[in-house]
């Protein structure tokens, strides 16, 4: 005959009168499909830390990222490279130089141009990063 536990539901106390074996059992059972789970978890997680996995399964992503990296390093070395050769121009084209300053409308516009290239770099990297994280939950288990 089983035992009787009480237990608590919902603040009010029942007697639980499976048996114990029973109670073992689906304990047992309960901590297995626990241990599977935390399995499958720590793999999705290697999976996704795994960056070479991660270009093989989204190439797409990692072109585009390089592209960005290049642009931006190729910008850097050129405004550097101008920086340099800036202070080699004779004196008095550094004068006239010193005295231009750029009409209203050029600083407008590389305003709104840096402006949209930052959104659309924030928007790739997200929209990569969904699809990154979709694609790990919608990997078969």
């Amino acid at each position: 005959m089983g035992e009787r536990t009480p237990l608590l539901n919902g603040g009010k106390m029942i007697e639980d009168l499976r048996p114990p074996h029973e109670i073992e059992g689906n304990i047992g059972s309960l901590r297995t499909r626990l241990d599977r789970l935390l399995a499958e978890l720590d793999h999705r997680r290697h999976e996704l830390t795994d960056v070479r996995l991660q270009a093989r399964k989204h190439p797409a992503i990692f072109i585009g990222a390089g592209a960005v990296l290049l642009l931006t390093m190729g910008g850097v070395s050129y405004a550097i490279y101008r920086s340099r050769k800036r202070d080699e121009l004779p004196q008095k084209v550094k004068r006239v130089a010193a005295r231009r300053q750029p009409p209203v409308w050029e600083k407008i516009l590389a305003a709104v141009g840096t402006t949209i290239a930052v959104s659309l770099t924030k928007k790739l990297i997200d929209r990569s990063w969904n699809r990154t994280l979709q694609a790990g939950r919608a990997a078969p288990a």
